[in-house]
């Protein structure tokens, strides 16, 4: 009796084309990740890795993909591991290119803006890298809530005001996904591109929040009106000074007196951006 067994991924295949991608998804890891104000974060992902395959190879081993990432899961999830990661793979698999993206809730705890209350926010985030032959290129992303006042709205309430009735501007959640590439030596902290957010956005949300506190997001809410144009605007001057090859970032403001949504994008320099690469 013979231990060899049979594998039909070594018989030619029948359609004799290549493939541009093929790999596993939705594989649920484990992983940690340092913090940019100190500590680590014991986290899961949702991860999906792919390579390229030649017209003369019939399949890959799809365990292989995830063997692979299994030793390096104690490690630090960092820019230069990823490449390493994706080294080890394209060299496991023998291919030309290979893939890898880690989508994950990163928490930040948020304290409320004059109590002293304090909870985590969880932001959806991605890392993504991409390894053609020898050139690494490597994405990271987020999706951060904010609140948007209508400028047009508070001046209509205002007019009617003067007149001696009341009324009140409308408001909508909104979101900004900004997707960035870093330039070659540079590390941006997740942290770095929430934060540019909240530095263009002055009207963001708390998780617990009292009287004071609400009657202080009001007061800053009446100071900046944005319409989704001033949204994106805002954020797109905060990205520019960031160490970035090129960004991203698409604005969503779901109208609360209309049914549609108002949405923005706008990108640095790339031809179409990064083909709307959007988390939704």
């Amino acid at each position: 009796m013979t231990n060899i067994l049979p594998d039909i991924q070594g018989t030619l295949p029948k359609i004799q084309i290549p493939i541009r991608e093929v790999g596993v998804a939705n594989v649920q890891v484990p992983f940690i990740m340092e913090s940019k104000y100190g500590g680590f974060k014991s986290m899961v992902a949702n991860v999906s890795m792919r390579t390229n395959l030649d017209e003369k190879t019939k399949g890959i081993s799809m365990s292989r993909l995830i063997r692979t990432l299994k030793k390096y899961l104690d490690l630090p999830l960092k820019k230069n591991l990823i490449e390493v990661i994706l080294t080890d793979l394209k060299k496991n698999v023998e291919s030309a290119e290979s893939y890898m993206r880690f989508d994950f809730l990163y928490p930040i705890v948020r304290k409320s803006i004059l109590s002293d209350n304090s909870f985590p926010i969880y932001h959806k985030c991605r890392f993504e890298g991409q390894l053609r032959g020898e050139y690494f290129k490597f994405f990271q992303g987020i999706i951060t809530q904010y609140s948007s006042y209508c400028p047009c709205s508070a001046e209509l309430s205002n007019d009617l005001r003067e007149k001696g009735i009341m009324g009140f501007p409308h408001a909508q959640r909104s979101f900004a996904e900004i997707l960035i590439e870093g330039k070659k030596d540079s590390y941006i902290w997740l942290e770095d591109i929430i934060e540019s957010v909240e530095r263009a956005i002055k009207t963001i949300p708390y998780p617990i929040i009292k009287r004071k506190d609400e009657q202080e997001i009001a007061r800053i809410a009446a100071e900046n009106p944005i319409f989704v144009e001033d949204a994106i605007r805002q954020i797109s001057f905060e990205l520019d000074k960031m160490p970035v090859e090129d960004w991203i970032v698409k604005c969503t403001h779901e109208e609360s007196i209309h049914t549609s949504e108002a949405i923005a994008v706008n990108w640095k320099g790339i031809q179409n951006g990064f083909d709307y690469k959007f988390f939704l």
